[in-house]
């Protein structure tokens, strides 16, 4: 067993596919097929379960895949301690967005990492937060993005900006005013009254708009969960009802009259974002570079009112 073929099993077990995780890796599907053969062979133990569609990996898969994790990271920090201080940063990152803040850093954060750091091989993935922190404590990923801190737990976080979340409805649902949004807030106990498009859980945004009706024990009409903003905004604009979504999410749409939206009070309604790491494994300089201008790109952005947000008190 080697370097090269854990990492070929972990690519397996991550894109749950033979054929992708070979498109991934840039080998032809026959010859990853027949090495993980010879390392079940080797084992002893069958690691996947071969199914119609894609494969799962067994109990003695899913035992492996923990290790080989733990082993290429800590090959990748022994490969960094030999470099040393060189002045060129190597090394592989994953960094998971929500969809929300995908739609503001995304471009930003490539583009400094591809113009800084270019032997940094970035993997840019999107996910739902609800699922966020067990990718992280699993290391899947590097980096990865929570808006509550109840989903921190366990984990490395920092706390990025807090941003203010708003109702929106169809285009004469709100009075239009500046920005888009009606002169006048929308509270609370109203809001929970509206029919709701919103995700469903384990999405934090769900999870958020829960503990905000506890607290105002209150109980939020949802008329259908769907958790993608683009078909979020879609629906709201078609009138199948209203949803809750930070205001840079819809703010082109407000803007242009595709939606209205409003404030909301009683409480006002805020999130925070937190940019999160494993809790325990020593990160890669190439982790810490990136992390580095994500804060960075974060910062430039808010001050420049690209990013409609406060930044965190450090």
């Amino acid at each position: 067993m080697d370097f090269r073929i854990l990492r070929y099993f972990v690519a397996i077990a991550e894109e749950g596919s033979i054929s992708r995780a070979a498109e991934r890796l840039r080998i032809a599907q026959p010859a990853l097929s027949a090495q993980i053969r010879n390392l079940e062979s080797e084992l002893g133990s069958p690691l996947l379960h071969r199914m119609p569609r894609g494969v799962a990996v067994t109990e003695s898969g899913a035992k492996l895949l923990g290790h080989a994790r733990q082993i290429l990271r800590s090959a990748a920090l022994a490969r960094e301690d030999l470099l040393g201080d060189a002045a060129v940063i190597i090394g592989d990152v994953t960094v998971s967005f929500p969809q929300s803040v995908a739609m503001v850093l995304t471009r930003p954060v490539v583009e400094e990492v591809l113009r800084a750091l270019p032997r940094v091989s970035l993997s840019v993935r999107e996910s739902n937060t609800g699922y966020m922190s067990e990718l992280l404590r699993s290391g899947r990923i590097d980096l990865g993005f929570v808006f509550r801190e109840a989903d921190t737990v366990g984990l490395k976080a920092r706390r990025l900006v807090e941003e203010d979340l708003v109702v929106i409805g169809p285009p004469d649902a709100f009075e239009r005013g500046h920005g888009g949004l009606a002169p006048k807030s929308l509270r609370f106990p109203r809001l929970a009254q509206l029919p709701l498009v919103i995700p469903g859980r384990p999405h934090s945004l769900r999870e958020l708009l829960n503990d905000y009706a506890r607290r105002a024990r209150a109980e939020l009409h949802v008329v259908v969960e769907v958790d993608a903003i683009p078909q979020i905004k879609e629906l709201v604009a078609a009138g199948a009802g209203h949803a809750v979504l930070s205001y840079n999410a819809v703010r082109e749409d407000l803007t242009t009259g595709r939606l209205s939206g409003a404030r909301v009070s009683s409480p006002s309604l805020q999130r925070s974002v937190f940019l999160c790491g494993h809790a325990e494994l020593p990160q890669t300089r190439a982790v810490r570079a990136v992390e580095k201008i994500i804060l960075e790109v974060t910062a430039r952005l808010v001050e420049g009112g690209l990013w409609k947000a406060r930044l965190a008190s450090p």
